[in-house]
């Protein structure tokens, strides 16, 4: 079983993350834009200097910056938040990282509706968008243990590797003795027929929500985690698929362009597969506010998606 049982909350996941990288690998480099706070980057900052550079609130020239460290034999690991790292300096990400093969890391924090601001700081669109620059590599880990260990890979790769990134509260739901993340796998969380639910990031802890009702109902399901969107394994996304009746897909993005999308690219290519939901983040605006309360105006809190994924099988 890959799960804890008893999820553990870590109150600033990165600020231990990224110091401990950094203590082991003295040629990373965390890059900030006047964020560094934000996206807690605290001890790296203040007993790593060394491996700290603040760019200010510039975050196209926060990933020029970067990608030239990376020319310099350093691997950089730019921090931003997610709405800012990518909309705003999607050229700088495409052309200055993604066209050559040496490791640019970049991590987009509180994506999608995890920001409590409105449309300017939700980036709903922005696995999207990495997922469409070629050759990337794009990870939406779930909880601590996921990004902990996508993050130890990630410094490890050649090329323009894109994260959505957690702060703050952030749950242990995986055991780190147990699961191990590799590029492009995904994972099975919950074994069950019927449904099948295809999630990424945090909005895997929303299908586990979920899953708990559906059980307690009696609804037949599964639970496939899908941290890569690039590059996925298609042939698991398929198996997984083809073996159940209806397919559900959940995530913290826009329903265009993302997992949903992805999902239905696969399954569309094969032809006459199940029929695939997607449910995340409408294309529209989303409403500004705490994550409990935005998620019941989109529909996608626990109870709301336990009727929701349920209505698929009739």
């Amino acid at each position: 079983m890959l799960l804890t049982g008893e999820a553990e909350i870590d109150p600033a996941p990165f600020d231990t993350i990224s110091y401990d990288l950094c203590s082991r690998r003295k040629e990373v480099v965390v890059v900030s834009a006047d964020l560094s706070k934000y996206c807690q980057v605290v001890r790296v900052k203040q007993e790593l200097p060394n491996q700290h550079l603040d760019v200010g609130m510039a975050e196209q020239n926060l990933l020029s910056v970067a990608a030239g460290i990376s020319k310099a034999g350093f691997i950089p690991v730019a921090t931003c938040f997610a709405c800012y790292v990518t909309r705003r300096a999607y050229d700088q990400m495409m052309i200055c990282m993604g066209t050559g093969p040496r490791t640019n890391v970049v991590i987009g924090f509180t994506p999608g509706i995890a920001n409590p601001a409105r449309i300017h700081h939700q980036a709903a669109e922005d696995l999207g968008m990495t997922r469409a620059i070629p050759n990337a590599t794009v990870i939406d880990p779930m909880d601590v243990t996921d990004f902990r260990q996508a993050l130890d890979v990630a410094v490890g790769m050649p090329g323009l590797i894109y994260m959505r990134g957690h702060r703050g509260n952030t749950p242990r739901i995986l055991d780190p003795e147990k699961f191990r993340f590799e590029i492009g796998r995904t994972y099975r969380l919950v074994e069950g027929k019927g449904i099948g639910i295809i999630s990424t990031g945090h909005a895997t802890q929303w299908a586990l929500e979920a899953s708990s009702i559906l059980s307690h109902r009696g609804v037949g399901h599964s639970v496939l985690h899908a941290p890569t969107i690039k590059p996925i394994n298609e042939k698991e996304i398929a198996d997984f698929c083809f073996a159940h009746d209806r397919v559900v897909t959940l995530e913290n993005h826009q329903i265009v362009t993302g997992l949903g999308s992805l999902v239905a690219e696969i399954v569309s290519d094969i032809g006459g597969g199940p029929q695939v939901q997607r449910i995340g983040m409408p294309n529209s605006w989303a409403p500004g506010g705490t994550l409990p309360y935005i998620r019941r105006q989109l529909g996608l809190d626990a109870t709301t998606l336990a009727d929701r994924i349920e209505g698929t099988a009739e």
